[in-house]
């Protein structure tokens, strides 16, 4: 049996209505050595009619898998079981609400190929979306791309752990063998993507991929876009502290100078949970004293973060 190049990874949620837009944006891909595996987390409106209706069409392509009793089990577990299922040797992600342009897999997978040093590529994106949720992340995207390289391999771990830099699951691709390893969080989180890369950023380089984009749709009604300002901000800060955390248990493992990233920004992280948490004139200046530019971009996120949820 062919054992393909790529394995797509799709998780789906009662999005039933979007989800055959995001298949049949990787069945138009220029790349076809691809197989798609899917995870449905208990839907229960007719996603897995739709599901079904293309792996019908194509049988060697796509696989479905649902949790036992075809439980609802969150985000962690319905990828950790979507990656076990994965064959290739890159595996990309993608968001049963997102679409990628025709050249997606063809663009990471020529990167791949000709750097064994690079572990993750990653697109830009383009947000499907109204309002602020459109217009602050197009805004995030500008802004962080000035801290990555754009035309090389780069080492993305000191940008990962102040912010995610890429974005979301379905801008990037990475090797299978790099997440044989991978640590669960310890609790649920909406933020896999970023622990994943978080992750990946200590053991691997990251390349940038310009040639081909994610449309990633923002909404009031996905699960980050239903959330209140104060429970977005408090489940963000927990995130990052349990992230941070995980990295300094294995931080002894890693290269000198990763070493010396981490505990500067651990030092830094104190004081933007500060400042987050409980904004205020002192706070900020100190803040900003030792960490200028994450002060600065937290104050934006605050400001706009407030427009958003609220």
């Amino acid at each position: 049996m062919h054992v393909p190049q790529v394995s797509v990874v799709i998780t789906n949620y009662n999005r039933a209505d979007l989800l055959a837009k995001a298949i049949e944006s990787v069945i138009g891909q220029t790349w076809q050595d691809f197989e798609i595996v899917i995870v449905d987390d208990g839907s229960r409106d007719h996603s897995v009619e739709v599901i079904e209706s293309f792996r019908q069409r194509l049988p060697d392509k796509i696989n479905l898998y649902t949790h036992e009793g075809h439980s609802n089990r969150g985000i962690v577990p319905t990828y950790q079981l979507a990656m076990s299922k994965a064959r290739g040797e890159y595996v990309a992600f993608l968001e049963h609400d997102d679409r990628w342009t025709s050249g997606y897999l063809a663009g990471k997978a020529a990167i791949l190929r000709a750097h064994p040093e690079v572990g993750v590529v990653f697109s830009p994106y383009r947000v499907v979306g109204n309002g602020w949720f459109g217009r602050d992340m197009m805004l995030r995207q500008f802004l962080l791309r000035m801290t990555i390289r754009t035309t090389e391999p780069f080492d993305n771990f000191a940008n990962l752990l102040k912010s995610n830099n890429v974005a979301t699951f379905s801008c990037f691709m990475t090797r299978r063998s790099l997440l044989e390893s991978l640590p669960v969080p310890p609790g649920p989180t909406l933020a896999f993507d970023w622990w994943i890369l978080t992750y990946l950023s200590m053991r691997t380089l990251f390349h940038y991929d310009g040639s081909s984009h994610t449309l990633w749709r923002w909404s009031k009604q996905s699960a980050i876009g239903q959330q209140s300002f104060e429970t977005h901000r408090s489940q963000g800060c927990t995130f990052m502290e349990l992230m941070y955390e995980r990295v300094g248990s294995d931080i002894d493992s890693l290269p000198v100078e990763k070493y010396e990233i981490f505990r500067r920004s651990r030092e830094e992280f104190a004081l933007f949970l500060s400042f987050y948490l409980r904004p205020g004139v002192t706070s900020f200046v100190k803040f900003l004293r030792r960490a200028p530019v994450w002060a600065l971009a937290s104050t934006a996120s605050l400001v706009i973060n407030h427009l958003k949820f609220e």
